[in-house]
């Protein structure tokens, strides 16, 4: 690990930030959501590859879901800096609970077509859109200023634990009994979420006026990273490697089904491998993410390489159980990866427009996702499903390794 890291970092506790109360609700907060999320998610990938057995239209659907994410993000980082966090993320579950519901009905008496479904869909990701930057936000605050590199991998943990338990669950619900059994139990989970927030205590919260509207305009925020053009890069290099499948949750749904032949719980296996090596690569940033540690540009594009060799080989695997192996071994540098994005962001990210930077941040990754979904289902139609991962990994591989020598020529001939 060495190699990816610039120099070896003393150990800590990973869980050094379970010591504020705030945060281990606020984590506990985002791996419930994180579970809800991934299962609404597997839940539409498969009944859109049962309605229309089409990789295109699995591409133009996840498309679709992540479309409002590329402009109402914004607004989202506008209301994490000027308003309620509490109550705003409360609102968030009632309203997620309710198109839950509202999906669970249309399914269970034969209304939900393809076009209904991309209409829920686009509701759902508007409103999602504008509660991850408020998210995110508020796990930084909620902790003091020294922890902030740890709470950057403790959050990709609750992302990977989510993906764990959403996918597994919501396969083997589907396998079990049928596509819209996920939504009814969502949609009690989400009203368990917004009951868990009222434990919140905001007395606690260090950020000064928490809560109380604030002044400020989105233009303060993309001045910032005009001046940061190594956050602007991890920006979008997350949101390019991301949309050509590096968190192999589309190309999966893909090589389950129309190469390896299986059912919808061999999702949840996939979801199993998936998250271990994510949870393995969360785990070992956190360990790493001492106080004082600042994220290195060159452990992003290490990480970006090695994830990319074991992406490729997965295109050729000629069996489920080595395509799940291969998987959850790129899933680790996978994390390593993201938690050195993100720290790149949380690290550079003044407190007053912290929640506009990550909604810039938010904005550039759901271009790179959208557009990539779109062309990896393409891809995967025209040239088939291993043809698509193969690409996807060459790509990320030629991308991680031109920056890496421009970076370290760039340094050298600065610091002549």
């Amino acid at each position: 690990m060495e190699w990816i890291f610039r120099r070896p970092l003393k150990e800590v506790s990973m869980f050094t930030s379970f010591k504020f109360f705030n945060y281990r609700l606020v984590f506990t907060y985002s791996s419930l959501m994180s579970v809800a999320g991934w299962g609404h998610a597997v839940s539409i990938d498969w009944l859109v590859l049962d309605l229309t057995h089409s990789s295109t239209a699995l591409g133009n659907m996840v498309g679709i879901q992540l479309a409002p994410y590329i402009f109402i993000s914004l607004v989202g980082g506008t209301i994490a800096d000027r308003f309620n966090k509490k109550n705003f993320l409360r609102l968030v579950c009632v309203l997620n609970a309710l198109i839950a519901a509202l999906l669970f009905a249309l399914y269970y008496y034969g209304h939900l077509t393809y076009a209904i479904l991309a209409i829920i869909v686009v509701i759902h990701g508007t409103l999602n859109a504008t509660e991850s930057p408020v998210r995110n936000s508020l796990s930084l605050e909620v902790v003091d200023k020294e922890n902030m590199a740890n709470v950057m991998g403790l959050n990709s943990l609750t992302f990977n634990l989510g993906r764990l338990m959403g996918t597994l669950t919501a396969g083997l619900l589907i396998a079990h009994f049928d596509n819209g059994t996920p939504w009814l139990v969502f949609t009690f989970l989400y009203i368990a979420i917004a009951l868990l927030l009222n434990r919140l205590k905001v007395e606690e919260i260090p950020v000064a006026q928490f809560g109380k509207a604030k002044p400020g305009k989105m233009i303060d925020a993309l001045r910032y990273l005009q001046k940061s053009p190594i956050i602007f890069l991890s920006m979008t290099l997350a949101a390019v490697f991301f949309g050509l499948g590096m968190h192999f949750g589309q190309t999966s749904s893909l090589m389950v089904k129309n190469i390896f032949l299986k059912d919808a719980s061999y999702l949840g296996y996939i979801g199993i491998a998936v998250a271990g090596g994510s949870a393995i690569g969360a785990a070992l940033a956190s360990r790493w993410s001492v106080p004082g540690h600042a994220p290195q540009l060159t452990t992003l594009l290490k990480s970006g390489i090695l994830v990319a060799i074991f992406w490729m080989a997965s295109a050729f695997a000629q069996n489920f159980w080595l395509y799940a192996i291969l998987a959850c071994v790129a899933s680790i540098f996978h994390l390593t990866f993201m938690v050195t994005s993100n720290g790149l962001v949380a690290a550079s990210a003044p407190e007053d427009f912290r929640g506009r930077i990550y909604g810039i941040y938010l904005c550039i990754f759901y271009i790179g996702s959208c557009a990539g979904g779109l062309l990896v289902g393409a891809l995967a139609q025209n040239l088939g499903v291993r043809q698509a991962i193969f690409i996807g990994g060459a790509a990320t591989f030629l991308i991680s390794a031109t920056c890496l020598v421009w970076f370290r020529s760039k340094s050298k001939t600065t610091s002549r």
